[in-house]
């Protein structure tokens, strides 16, 4: 694995994050949330892999990063700059680079997208939509904790996208 943007890894042992969750109940459960997340995420992956023909996974693909980088203010009402290179999309995607390339034209030739250089442009975003079978990120946050008597506290509001 290759990562895309700068990281920091913090290692421990399965004793001391058990440890961790158990003081910290809350971080327990902002882990957990996070990993239902990408659990969902990657259950969309699988499907769009197995059944979306390479102009659909990519359409969906485009579409995903663009509401990804919406939500933190990275991408403009109908465009954004690709964070990473053909090779890593290649691979994301189950094409080879050449067959990545012939699909871009395509989408470029339907009049779905314009691309310059890292700069995707969506031309027709409702027809995008429709090809990729593309519904937009519903990411929320972890829930409220209950206060004493039962009731929840003020929601903390969700990050779901709408459109743009």
């Amino acid at each position: 694995m290759t990562a895309v943007t700068d990281l920091k890894l913090q290692v421990s042992s399965i004793s001391a994050y058990v440890d961790l969750c158990y003081e910290r109940p809350q971080f327990a459960l902002a882990l957990s949330w996070l990993a239902m997340q990408e659990a969902i995420n990657c259950a969309e992956h699988a499907v769009s892999t197995g059944r979306r023909t390479p102009v659909e996974r990519l359409a969906h693909f485009l579409l995903e990063i663009y509401w990804r980088l919406a939500l933190v203010g990275l991408a403009s009402k109908s465009r954004f700059d690709l964070p990473f290179s053909q090779e890593v999309m290649s691979d994301a995607l189950g094409l080879s680079v050449p067959h990545l390339n012939r699909t871009l034209a395509k989408l470029r030739m339907d009049g779905l997208i314009n691309l310059n250089g890292r700069r995707v442009e969506f031309a027709d975003l409702e027809s995008l939509e429709i090809l990729g079978h593309f519904q937009p990120l519903n990411l929320t946050r972890v829930p409220p904790a209950p206060n004493k008597d039962g009731s929840l506290t003020e929601s903390r509001g969700s990050a779901t996208s709408g459109r743009l």
